[in-house]
């Protein structure tokens, strides 16, 4: 799993790194071109846990998603997350962050 936080993309909807994006490829050359200038056009990128279409953001990207997430007075989140269901507590979320960071959250994505 890379800890690079602006370059490896996640899955909007699970959180996954096991994603694919759209290339074109010259058959003469074999280079290959990213036709789209960023991984957020829905249809360009597929998550084969989700088996479907997704957006791919960052890590920065998706704890900037987070920040104003909606969260009940028991730290709870009250929407589905990645793959947390509402009702997980927002501190699991954080954790999740954590994990992915190459220092820690506090450091990486908070301040």
């Amino acid at each position: 799993m890379g800890k690079d936080l602006d370059k490896t993309r996640y899955c909007t909807n699970c959180g996954s790194t096991n994603v694919r994006a759209q290339m074109w490829v010259n058959p003469n050359t074999h280079e290959v071109y990213n036709h789209c200038t960023g991984f957020d056009e829905e249809y360009d990128n597929y998550c084969d846990c989700c088996k479907e279409f997704v957006e791919l953001y960052t890590l920065r990207q998706l704890w900037k998603a987070f920040e104003n997430y909606p969260v009940n007075n028991d730290d709870e989140i009250e929407a589905d997350f990645l793959s947390f269901p509402a009702g997980t507590s927002k501190f699991d979320v954080w954790h999740w962050f954590d994990e992915r960071c190459p220092n820690n959250l506090h450091d990486d994505l908070m301040y």
